[in-house]
């Protein structure tokens, strides 16, 4: 028995270096420059990030592609939405649907649906563990499901949550009530200031958030716990009252108060002087205003100001990690060795670091994160280049101090983070339209409120979750 099991690991060992080696130089002359290897992309890259990612395919099919025999041909879709959609009727070959591309992003829990679907490629089969091992963990294992922990997806551009301040209305205000900066770096900090803000100001809210989805997450991790645990394969929820409340206190009471207020695009907020600071992602720096504009006659520069994810008093520094990553789909070898090839090109750290910090994201692998100057030369002319320069800046020197939270994909975890990520954010909808409606009818708005911020309201929402969680986790 015992050189049995030598001869399988002997084989098995063997089969992996013919998958990264031999058998990889055999797919390469099956390429031919005279009738090249077409591959498709599809990708949910928009406006200049489009444009940043469509000029580099097309670098790649007149060099690399050229000489090997390969053709990138992308498409692109409006939303990450859409393209999911999309991929998830392919992969189910629905009447009407395309055929699915050999390469596509996905968030990790949309391409471990796919994979039950329509099997993707284990990343080892064309790259050495030296390869991947050039990549930083975190964004990398990500990528890693099932029972043998294979790499199924290759980061490509990631991007985190910050702290986005007008600066210059900050200062103002910290200036009137003497309040620190210190505030800022704290969930209860910001509460604490958004309430001064509101009454200083005549009832203008502090702060807008633009994701829900990480911070439900998030302030979970940080007060010590993961959400969605695993023993084995097998996942639970789980998510203390005392954690709850706390994620309650950080987001339901501001901005039922009114001293946080929330929507798709928070930068708007900053523009118009009805917010003064936003909760939200790296790559969305381009867009933080350059000014204030009250009225066509009245407007006034502002300076931004870049700070790092909030975390709770005592509470570990855990930081949002977004940007889609890439998979292959399973198809001949000689296409998938193509696709694969495609990949090692973009992700390479020069080039890398051009495309991640032309458009507001942070590159993937340990070089090209080496060195802020490096980044900042790649930086392109942009809406706020300033704010560009001051987000990436605030990313890498987060990323030295605290950790990326990695989402583990699982049975029904696109289910479950939707439901679990969407909770509070509904809750807030339906009582705001509730405080709306019940103002409008004559009630006093304070006692309104006052009612909302009883114990049996929090109560009644945790049980709700909890109830609902427990059997999405376990279905």
């Amino acid at each position: 028995m015992k050189g049995k099991r030598t001869w399988k690991i002997a084989v098995l060992s063997l089969s992996l270096v013919c998958a990264v080696s031999g058998c990889a130089r055999e797919s390469r002359r099956m390429l031919d420059p005279k009738k090249p290897t077409v591959i498709t992309v599809w990708h949910a890259y928009n406006a200049f990030a489009k444009t940043k990612f469509d000029e580099k395919v097309t670098e790649f099919n007149e060099t690399k592609g050229l000489e090997l025999g390969i053709v990138v041909d992308a498409y692109g879709f409006g939303s990450s939405g859409e393209l999911d959609d999309a991929l998830f009727n392919s992969a189910n070959e629905i009447i009407g649907s395309d055929p699915l591309p050999n390469v596509f992003t996905a968030y990790p829990d949309s391409a471990y649906r796919l994979d039950q679907l329509a099997p993707l490629v284990e990343m080892e089969e064309h790259y050495s563990a030296k390869e991947l091992g050039r990549y930083r963990a975190e964004f990398l294992s990500e990528g890693v499901w099932g029972k043998d922990g294979r790499h199924k997806l290759i980061p490509v551009a990631k991007s985190t949550e910050l702290l986005f301040v007008n600066e210059t209305g900050w200062k103002q205000f910290r200036s009137a009530t003497g309040l620190s900066d210190d505030v800022l770096n704290t969930w209860e900090g910001l509460v604490s200031a958004a309430e001064e803000y509101y009454r200083w100001s005549g009832g203008q809210p502090l702060l807008g958030m633009n994701s829900f989805n990480d911070f439900a997450v998030l302030t979970a991790v940080q007060d010590g716990a993961d959400p969605f645990p695993a023993d084995g394969e097998n996942h639970s929820f789980v998510y203390s009252r005392e954690t709850a409340r706390k994620a309650w206190n950080a987001y339901y009471v501001p901005h039922i108060n009114g001293w946080y207020k929330s929507s798709v695009y928070n930068q708007d907020g900053l523009k118009s002087g009805s917010l003064l600071a936003y909760i939200g992602s790296s790559a969305g720096a381009g867009y933080f205003p350059k000014e204030v504009i009250v009225d066509g006659e009245n407007q006034y520069p502002i300076e931004c100001g870049v700070r790092p994810y909030p975390t709770f008093e005592g509470g570990s520094g855990y930081m949002a990690q977004r940007g889609a990553d890439m998979g292959i789909f399973r198809s001949s070898e000689t296409s998938e060795y193509a696709a694969a090839e495609f990949l090692k090109w973009f992700t390479d750290p020069e080039r890398n670091i051009e495309f991640t910090a032309s458009i507001g994201y942070i590159p993937v692998e340990n070089e090209a994160l080496s060195s802020i100057e490096a980044l900042e030369n790649f930086i392109q002319m942009s809406d706020n280049t300033d704010a560009v320069k001051k987000s990436v800046t605030a990313a890498l020197e987060a990323m030295q101090e605290g950790k990326f939270y990695v989402r583990r994909p699982f049975e029904n975890s696109y289910e479950a983070n939707e439901r679990f990520s969407r909770s509070l954010e509904r809750k807030v909808e339906l009582d705001m339209n509730e405080l709306h409606n019940r103002v409008e009818n004559g009630e006093d708005r304070q006692t309104v409120i006052s009612g909302f911020m009883e114990d049996e309201n929090f109560d009644k929402w945790y049980q709700d979750l909890m109830r609902e969680m427990v059997g999405e986790v376990n279905e």
